[in-house]
């Protein structure tokens, strides 16, 4: 019996990729029976490098692995009870890829426990029975249950069913988070079926197509969403934390569901309690912000140009206001320097026939002349060009594009995990570190969007969500702009139970349906504009220009400067009067 199942633990082992084997007999003490497997193995049989670990358990730490190995644990006396711990242990020392487990025909109800706790088709348990046949037990995927086999060959040991999972019902766990998973909100109740529409619904069912099963939504509660992990601060009375889960990834470590999908990151604080699939997409995390609000219409005057041509422009003027008055002869320097100024300034402002300074002109004042029109046409047009493009367009307010204008910014900051609140936190960046401090975070992302409508606050979320989002008008009011500067590069996946066997199968799936393009394909069409957007946009196109006259608001910047020239002008007649009164005065004083 015992060399029998030495055979049958060889022909298991075989079939595999793996360098390494792992060989473990738990106890102090050994039977007959197990020094005879353990010596066959050992008589390099396996053709593989072997290690055999101690009999006590909490040495094995000391042996860790990061290499993929297969794992044997003879257990022929009746010790079936540690089964569990001893598996936790290997799994925490070791990166096992199968397991294989040899009990002894009075514990066989023992290792189907064993199986079924753990549901991973990975494990085999070998059976020595009195009858000299040792049974395979295994957990079949598809059939949903243990399955035996009897004199096992090498291609039926592993896998024992197939690829596909029989018709099996699965439990699926999402939420709305557009445009990944659209749910309608008119369906969400337990009476009615939901309707569930969106990037990975439409993956969720090629994958259900290909490996044969069928499935039910199960909605995550509003304020839970994808959920975090939560400690008690206060300690239980054995003196233990109390960490509970919550959202979708909760239900994946608590095993209320199979599946899990909406958006979902693979977030490191989560792999000791679940799975993830092969990453179907890569996006960014950033903030959207309220739009930039236009600038005052008054600022038309003097917002063609920059403040530097602005100094340039002037300081042209008075360079050429002070040539031409130096190159033209006459005897009232005052009146040429004035008749210079009017006649530079009108070739700026681009009127025709300016009056011409007084006085002989020379070849150079003519060269002078000649190239302040030039340089004149071009300024003028170049302005009234961009007056003409700011009244029929506004400009707006510079956006918020970087996380250090963010920062700086009175806008309230939000997001929805305080896992990226940690990673900024601990960032090298100042202003990341000071973002961290500034974000607030919600279990709620309708509370999210709702802030959002205010136009005070920032959110975080996935760049296709944004886009999405700008791209559907009725899903927001406010005009929003999504900042430049990517908060995080983050990757999107199905989650499983920890372990799950469901992994290869859903991995093998997506691998192909991204290969393919179909992942790409839903997504880009998950993300054009509604109908009603793209039914505005045709309107548009198709529809004649309609005359808009410029209004008072439009024409400030004109009526302000005119109102200032007024002002001005008023201000000089006085003091001139004033001054004309006092001088009269005076002298009437000094002819008595």
């Amino acid at each position: 019996m015992a060399q029998q199942l030495v055979e049958v633990i060889l022909d298991i082992s075989a079939n595999s990729t793996c360098p390494g084997i792992v060989v473990a007999l738990p106890g102090q003490e050994r039977t007959e029976r197990e020094e005879f497997v353990l010596d066959e193995l050992l008589k390099n049989r396996l053709k593989r490098p072997v290690t055999l670990l101690p009999h006590r358990e909490n040495c094995w730490p000391e042996l860790r692995e990061i290499v993929c190995s297969d794992a044997v644990v003879v257990l022929l006396r009746n010790r079936t009870a540690e089964l569990p711990s001893i598996y936790r242990q290997l799994r925490n020392c070791f990166h096992l890829n199968k397991l294989i487990v040899a009990i002894s025909d009075s514990t066989r109800q023992s290792g189907d426990k064993f199986l079924q706790e753990l549901r991973n088709e990975r494990i085999f348990v070998l059976i020595e029975s009195s009858s000299n046949l040792t049974q395979i037990r295994k957990w079949s995927v598809s059939r949903d249950r243990v399955v035996i086999q009897q004199h096992p060959e090498i291609d039926q040991s592993y896998p024992v069913d197939s690829f596909k999972l029989s018709g099996r019902h699965l439990k699926v766990a999402t939420l709305h988070h557009p445009p990944a998973v659209v749910i309608r909100p008119s369906n969400i109740s337990s009476e009615v079926a939901l309707s569930v529409d969106g990037i990975e619904p439409s993956v969720m069912k090629l994958v259900a197509d290909a490996l044969n099963f069928t499935f039910d939504y199960v909605v995550a509660p509003a304020n839970e969403m994808w959920g975090e992990i939560e400690t008690d601060q206060q300690p239980n009375t054995s003196g233990n934390q109390t960490v509970r889960f919550t959202g979708i990834r909760g239900m994946l470590a608590r095993r209320e569901v199979d599946l899990a999908f909406g958006d979902l990151y693979v977030i490191r604080n989560w792999l000791p309690h679940m799975s993830y699939s092969q990453i179907y997409k890569m996006d960014y995390d950033c903030f959207v912000v309220p739009g930039p609000k236009p600038l005052a219409s008054w600022m038309a005057v003097v917002l063609p140009f920059s403040v530097k041509t602005w100094l340039a422009t002037l300081a042209s003027l008075a360079l050429v206001t002070a040539g031409l008055a130096a190159m033209f002869v006459q005897p009232n320097r005052s009146a040429s320097l004035g008749s210079s100024f009017l006649f530079a300034l009108g070739q700026l402002l681009w009127i025709q026939q300016p009056r011409f300074p007084d006085g002989k002109a020379s070849s150079a004042s003519l060269f002078l002349i000649w190239s302040w029109l030039f340089a004149a046409t071009i300024l003028s047009t170049v302005y009234r060009s961009g007056l003409i493009s700011f009244l029929t367009h506004p400009f707006a307010q510079q956006p918020v594009n970087t996380i250090q204008q963010l920062v700086e910014s009175p806008l309230n900051k939000m997001m929805f995990s305080d896992f990226y609140r940690t990673v900024l936190l601990n960032s090298t960046d100042p202003f990341r570190r000071q973002l961290g401090h500034q974000l607030r975070t919600t279990d709620n992302m309708s509370q999210m969007l709702d802030l959002l409508q205010t136009g005070r606050w920032a959110v975080d979320s996935s760049l296709d969500s944004l886009n999405y989002l700008m791209n559907n008008p009725e899903q927001t009011t406010l005009d929003l702009h999504v900042m430049q500067e990517r908060l995080f590069p983050t990757r999107s996946s199905f989650g499983l139970q920890k372990d799950s066997p469901l992994k290869p199968r859903v991995d093998s799936v997506l691998q192909r349906l991204i290969e393919a393009g179909l992942v790409d394909y839903h997504r880009s069409y998950s993300n054009q504009p509604s109908a009603g957007r793209r039914s505005v946009l045709m309107d548009g196109k198709n529809n004649k220009t309609a005359l808009a006259s410029f209004s008072l608001t439009n024409l400030q910047g004109p009526f302000y400067l005119l109102g200032i020239g007024i002002f001005v002008s008023t201000l000089a007649f006085a003091s001139e009067f004033v001054v004309s009164l006092l001088f009269t005065g005076r002298k009437k004083c000094i002819n008595e």
